[in-house]
């Protein structure tokens, strides 16, 4: 009776064993993944760009930013003519806002009579700072 036993218990194991490995050795799968990847695309930037990345003094320089839904503040560099007052106080020129939408602006900036060199480009999006480029000023 022991015999009987112990091989029916030892038929039982190695049958357990057997359906708790077998799904962890079986092949790949070789059809296609249907589920969706869980990660989310970040949210796009707003975006800066320039038709020139060099311009020379007195001249002008087109810029256009992807703000999205938030609201254009400014343009502003210390390369850019100082037509008027800086909502903040800054030192900077403003670029004039000619077009603004679908939340896409465009401006337009004459550069100064400053020296040649690399000037920062900032922007106010919104409630914070918007993205910045910087352009050459060249003689």
């Amino acid at each position: 009776m022991r015999t009987f036993k112990t091989l029916l218990a030892a038929g039982l194991f190695a049958g357990l064993t057997l359906t708790t490995t077998l799904p962890a050795t079986a092949a790949p799968s070789t059809a296609p993944e249907t589920t969706a990847p869980t990660a989310v695309a970040p949210a796009e930037q707003p975006r800066l760009t320039a038709d020139k990345s060099e311009v020379r003094a007195g001249n002008t320089i087109v810029l256009r930013l992807n703000h999205g839904p938030e609201g254009v503040s400014w343009i502003s560099s210390k390369a850019f003519v100082r037509n008027g007052e800086h909502p903040v106080g800054a030192d900077e020129g403003l670029a004039e806002i000619v077009n603004d939408h679908d939340g896409m602006a465009e401006a337009v900036a004459t550069i100064a009579d400053v020296p040649p060199g690399q000037y920062v480009v900032h922007t106010r999006v919104g409630g914070g700072a918007g993205p910045t480029m910087v352009i050459t000023v060249t003689r």
